[in-house]
């Protein structure tokens, strides 16, 4: 009898031992860094239907309309368009208007509009 309770009292704790282990860096876990099979979209359209509010997403297109303030329209290569907010405290100058650029930007997602605080912009190579 009391082999057969050690027995059951380290299967359980092998059992317990393996549920707590860390997830494997191929896991999708929202919130997690980037990179690990955290697939963030990358195109206007995945971004408004799949982003969640605060993903990092980095799309590649063309800034093509001023709507005012800090507020510009953005369109993805392929005819997407979304707003993105180029914060006025950082110099924009290295970008210009209908150029190819890749922009690496915050998701702000509300209850009817879907917005990207841009972080970065670059000239796309």
């Amino acid at each position: 009898m009391y082999k057969l309770s050690i027995v059951v009292a380290s299967a359980v704790l092998i059992s317990t031992c393996t549920l707590a282990a860390p997830q494997g860096f191929n896991q999708s876990v929202s919130g997690g860094p980037q990179g690990f099979d955290n697939l963030a979209p990358n195109t206007v359209a995945g971004v408004i239907r799949q982003a969640y509010d605060d993903q990092v997403v980095t799309l590649k297109g063309r800034l093509t309309n001023f709507l005012g303030d800090d507020r510009y329209e953005f369109t993805d290569e392929a005819g997407d368009r979304i707003e993105v907010e180029l914060d006025d405290d950082m110099n924009w100058s290295n970008i210009s208007r209908n150029q190819l650029i890749t922009i690496v930007g915050e998701v702000d997602k509300d209850t009817f509009s879907t917005t990207i605080e841009v972080i970065q912009a670059t000239p796309a190579q």
